[in-house]
């Protein structure tokens, strides 16, 4: 197993985030020491925040399976082939952690929609990831289905009131009209992130985007604080927003 991944990751942040909460709160109150890592409990979940741009992949890409390879090998651009190899890299690393495996011996299993699982895992762990831009997104779960979006380049909001015209409910299409120009696409933004991360959680596609829950109730409510939770019939779960990204997450209840 390895031991050394708090220096291959030197600025990995984690999180130790109840699913529910009555109040909204800010992040930094959950903070955790990444040095005694356990999985979450059940009420819980660990989200790990970690920038890209930091991390020197080179020395851990044997770590990576030959499809994985093949994958990266097929990705045209320079810059996204290497973020995606980081975010891969650094999945293996952390869920190594867990398991008390080296990174290597992990092998995933893909549902229809390309969603990632482990085979076999040693303990019930369940994972989902998400990138954007240099800012990646890891949420650890022990008992639930889990989904993550995060968003660092925020869709215009016209591009938004389009898209939202085409997929979003008529409560959000309205809310989305109402709001100022300089909030259409923040909120349209966070919406997105919310359905994607619901999408992610029952296994599905963004390409399902209009089958994701109504969350109108989340955008009507305003808070100058970082993190914010929900529930809805279906899903439990929590959005951040800091200034350089939006990140939602949900779990099926």
């Amino acid at each position: 197993m390895s031991k050394n991944w708090k220096i291959t990751i030197p600025t990995a942040e984690l999180y130790n985030i109840p699913w529910e909460s009555k109040n909204n709160a800010k992040l930094e109150e959950f903070s955790c020491q990444t040095s005694q890592l356990e999985l979450p409990e059940k009420t819980n979940t660990h989200l790990w925040l970690i920038n890209l741009s930091t991390f020197d992949h080179k020395p851990y890409s044997n770590c990576l399976s030959n499809d994985e390879k093949d994958k990266l090998d097929r990705i045209i651009i320079t810059e996204e082939r290497e973020r995606r190899g980081k975010s891969r890299i650094l999945l293996r690393i952390i869920l190594a952690e867990y398991l008390h495996i080296s990174p290597s011996e992990i092998v995933f299993t893909y549902n229809e929609n390309g969603k990632p699982a482990i085979e076999t895992p040693l303990n019930k762990l369940s994972f989902n990831l998400s990138h954007s831009s240099n800012n990646l997104a890891i949420l650890i779960d022990s008992y639930r289905f889990i989904g993550i979006d995060i968003e660092s380049e925020l869709r215009s909001s016209k591009i938004g009131i389009e898209l939202a015209k085409r997929f979003f409910y008529s409560a959000e299409i309205r809310l989305l009209q109402q709001a100022k120009n300089e909030e259409q696409s923040t909120l349209f933004n966070l919406l997105w992130t919310l359905k994607e991360a619901a999408l992610k959680s029952t296994g599905l596609g963004v390409f399902l985007i209009d089958k994701a829950p109504d969350f109108s109730f989340v955008i009507q409510k305003k808070t100058d604080l970082n993190l914010q939770f929900y529930k809805t019939k279906n899903h439990a779960g929590f959005i951040v927003q800091t200034k350089e990204f939006l990140l939602s997450t949900a779990a099926e209840n």
